[in-house]
């Protein structure tokens, strides 16, 4: 079979540009949607790592600030216990109320006191003699520093103050603590005149010892 063109070769070459004008279009149209998204996903990619990146700077932000508030609560909470158990040791050595009272029921009438105080007045503290449980500790966390517990080396003296308007009522006040039996000793350190002969009064100032 013979196919005849009658178009006149102007057109038949118009319609071969428009084909190959149509054909290269959709060849640049393809690579350009190629090329396209591969950068749109690496943009998008990078996009996503910044984010990433800021989140974690803020996380480590956050986990140093944690940290420290751990550090100052966990000393905090050291210190705390450390002087409650101090108070503890202290307490547990003396009955503190009925050695007042003792005293004071052995106080004469004209004696009045000023001051009493344990000798040394902070007792030091001894060596480190057991350490309590730890609490559970939180995954990936640091674990908080062990509180040591100390002994405490209870003063073994009384430092006692106070002025009696008659010279005897300071030995007096001596002779009755040591009639107690309390005391491994009761020393009158010092007793001295103050004031003019009338209206003198006697400062008077004793250790008692266990």
């Amino acid at each position: 079979m013979v196919t005849l063109n009658l178009l006149p070769e102007s057109v038949q070459a118009a319609q071969a540009r428009r084909r190959h004008v149509k054909r290269w279009a959709l060849i640049l149209a393809a690579a350009t949607v190629a090329g396209t998204v591969p950068a749109g996903a690496h943009w998008m990619q990078h996009l996503q790592i910044e984010e990433l990146g800021a989140q974690s700077e803020k996380l480590q932000s956050d986990l140093a600030a944690a940290r420290v508030e751990l550090r100052t609560a966990t000393a905090e909470a050291n210190d705390a216990f450390l002087r409650l158990e101090r108070a503890k040791a202290l307490r547990s050595k003396r009955a503190w109320s009925g050695m007042l009272a003792l005293i004071g029921s052995c106080l004469p009438k004209q004696c009045w006191l000023t001051s009493i105080a344990t000798d040394p007045e902070v007792p030091p503290a001894g060596p480190v003699v057991r350490s309590p449980l730890p609490p559970a500790a939180t995954p990936g966390a640091a674990a908080p520093e062990k509180p040591a517990v100390v002994t405490i080396e209870a003063p073994r003296k009384l430092r006692i103050s106070g002025e009696a308007l008659d010279s005897a009522d300071p030995l007096s006040f001596v002779a009755k603590l040591k009639e107690s039996q309390v005391f491994r000793d009761v020393i009158l350190e010092r007793s001295l005149r103050e004031g003019p002969e009338q209206e003198s009064q006697f400062r008077f100032e004793l250790i008692c010892e266990w």
